[in-house]
């Protein structure tokens, strides 16, 4: 089921066509970070940074990844990107 109609899905199926593979990387990489900015504004402000980080992981990647790995992200304390 879609609300989208044909005309407009074949015009962003065009545009996406047109964008570079780093094009379409970085609108992904927006999109995420603006899910993940809207799961993280939903989350009491008193939990632990390793408790937000689970309940975000939770809502992001539901029953997609064991509980295992969302458990150890949460509990990482490595760098969180390159230096």
């Amino acid at each position: 089921m879609s609300d989208t109609s044909a005309a407009a899905a074949k015009t962003v199926a065009y545009r996406h066509r047109q964008m570079t593979p780093a094009e379409r990387w970085l609108a992904a990489s927006s999109l995420f970070e603006t899910a993940r900015a809207i799961v993280e504004s939903s989350l009491p402000g008193n939990l632990t940074l390793a408790q937000r980080r689970l309940a975000v992981a939770r809502r992001l990647y539901g029953t997609e990844l064991p509980e295992a790995a969302l458990i150890a992200h949460a509990n990482y304390s490595g760098s969180p990107g390159p230096s």
